[in-house]
């Protein structure tokens, strides 16, 4: 069903800003996490405005940057949908999140100058602009009325991909109770993951700096 332009922007414009916003709220619980809150967009805010702002500024200024390129964005892809007549689903948000959310992320730090690999972690900018692109196209199908089922109902159509999703998971069950047992038989339950988890989700690079904590072990 054809919408009208007032429509399809009020959908981009919403399902902008809940994609910035999950953005945002992975950051945050990194850097929660790390002790630092507020650390990632203080960053990003004094590589692009420049470090002679106070904290509190940088972060209010990149904020709104965010939110305003992801209104965009969010516009953007309802405009693109309804001129295509496609249908918002995982797919097109993994590919939205992956492709367009990465893109528009490294080529803007790549503007500035900055070593735009070295500035965040980029399993955090991969695993968080995936998660915006659902979000996004989540929000899209809901908001046009899309009758085919979104997320785990269409699996339904897929027997292939369940399969492959049960052999990963049972894959990764086995791995992980392998480095249990031992963990359990080393006198330090959960050193692996809470090892790994500090490397990827806090860029740790040395035993000194790994974190012990639950949060590390259940987000990794």
């Amino acid at each position: 069903m054809k919408r009208s332009g007032q429509d399809v922007i009020l959908h981009g414009m919403i399902a902008g800003l809940l994609a910035g916003a999950v953005v945002a709220g992975w950051f945050l619980v990194v850097d929660a996490l790390a002790g630092e809150p507020f650390r990632t967009p203080a960053h990003l805010g004094s590589i692009l405005f420049g470090g002679s702002a106070s904290g509190s500024l940088l972060v209010i200024l990149y904020s709104i940057l965010h939110l305003g390129s992801f209104l965009v964005l969010g516009v953007a892809a309802a405009g693109l949908l309804s001129l295509s007549e496609a249908s918002p689903g995982w797919l097109l948000g993994l590919v939205f999140g992956i492709g367009v959310l990465n893109a528009v992320h490294y080529a803007a730090l790549l503007l500035t100058g900055a070593e735009v690999l070295t500035v965040l972690p980029w399993p955090h900018v991969v695993g968080a602009n995936l998660l915006a692109g659902l979000v996004l196209m989540s929000y899209l199908h809901h908001a046009q009325g899309v009758e085919r089922p979104l997320g785990l109902g269409a699996l339904k159509s897929q027997p292939l991909l369940v399969d492959g999703l049960v052999t990963g998971w049972i894959g990764a069950g086995a791995v992980a109770l392998w480095f249990l047992a031992l963990d359990v038989a080393a006198g330090d339950p959960f050193r692996t993951p809470a090892a790994l988890g500090s490397v990827v989700l806090l860029g740790a690079n040395g035993a000194s700096v790994v974190g012990t904590g639950v949060g590390i072990v259940v987000a990794y």
